[in-house]
């Protein structure tokens, strides 16, 4: 239950918790770190925030900058994150600083961090009460993938890790690319509908995450034309627009599931058995891992160019 409730509080409230894998620093690089600082950054919500000196005690405050901060290296200054700091594994030793939309802030301003991470959205309610006592407080959020790798960046040289953000963001682009080149080759746009919630139904529209994810693997989305990023989306439209494919997260239902609600029959997508679903952290975490999830989606819209 946990897992669900994390899941859609991540598509409606936000765009904003983080992920992916791990590197490190070698020691004999730690002594010309000092001359990285201080250091300037804008973050997602245009705030400035300058960082004197080296954190060596790091708090993040939502999954996707944990992942993004054990993504570059600065795992071992991390001395601590929320209860729904699930990845990467090394996370869960971490201690818990209370959860997603109430951490504990007397637990956090005892253990005197050099700098916090949150999340926009629900979390923007904790910067001013962070900052009043006396906490440096960054802000990490992404509407694209374009903004995630700004964000890797960004965590880079806050941490002292600038060269491994930059390597990581290296790799990524390139991984994007040839994702974009590949489907480029196709003179097929099929149409996709992403099922962000069943009751009421609700989908991905413009300016999010999904809807960048469907672009850059071919795609088109079917709710492009949405007036917001999380939206209802009536039986009736799904009906008439008529999907190719049909995607949804894994955490509520299955695909079996999906094709059996009554009147589904009538759908292309589920008619040509194109119900497919897509693990929730991969198109809903704004961190390294999103491309894994365009990876993944592209391999659904065009089987044909991404066949391993």
């Amino acid at each position: 239950m946990k897992k669900i409730l994390t899941g859609f509080l991540c598509l409606v409230l936000l765009a904003g918790l983080l992920g992916c894998g791990k590197t490190t620093v070698p020691e004999s690089n730690q002594g010309e770190l000092a001359g990285d600082y201080p250091v300037k950054i804008t973050d997602i919500l245009g705030r400035e925030v300058v960082i004197e000196k080296r954190p060596e005690k790091v708090i993040s405050l939502a999954p996707a900058p944990t992942e993004i901060l054990f993504a570059i290296g600065a795992g071992d200054q991390v001395i601590g994150v929320s209860e729904y700091c699930d990845y990467p594994e090394e996370a869960l030793s971490k201690p818990k600083m209370g959860d997603f939309m109430n951490p504990n802030l007397e637990l956090i301003v005892e253990q005197e961090p050099d700098v916090i991470f949150v999340a926009a959205g629900v979390q923007e309610d904790f910067i001013n009460r962070l900052t009043e006592l006396g906490s440096k407080v960054i802000v990490l959020d992404a509407e694209n993938i374009e903004q995630v790798l700004k964000n890797i960046s960004i965590a880079g040289q806050v941490t002292g890790h600038r060269q491994e953000a930059e390597e990581l963001v290296a790799e990524l682009e390139a991984r994007i690319d040839e994702v974009k080149h590949k489907a480029a080759a196709s003179s097929q746009m099929p149409t996709v509908f992403f099922e962000v919630w069943d009751d009421p139904l609700m989908t991905a529209g413009p300016n999010s995450f999904i809807n960048d994810l469907i672009n850059l693997a071919g795609g088109k989305n079917i709710a492009d034309d949405l007036p917001k990023r999380f939206a209802e989306f009536s039986q009736e439209l799904l009906f008439e627009r008529n999907p190719d494919i049909y995607m949804i997260n894994n955490y509520a239902h299955t695909p079996e599931e999906v094709m059996a609600r009554p009147g589904f029959n009538m759908l292309k997508a589920v008619q040509n058995g194109q119900v497919y679903a897509i693990e929730d952290d991969l198109v809903t975490l704004p961190g390294p891992r999103i491309v894994d999830g365009l990876e993944q989606m592209a391999k659904l819209i065009h089987p044909e160019l991404f066949s391993e």
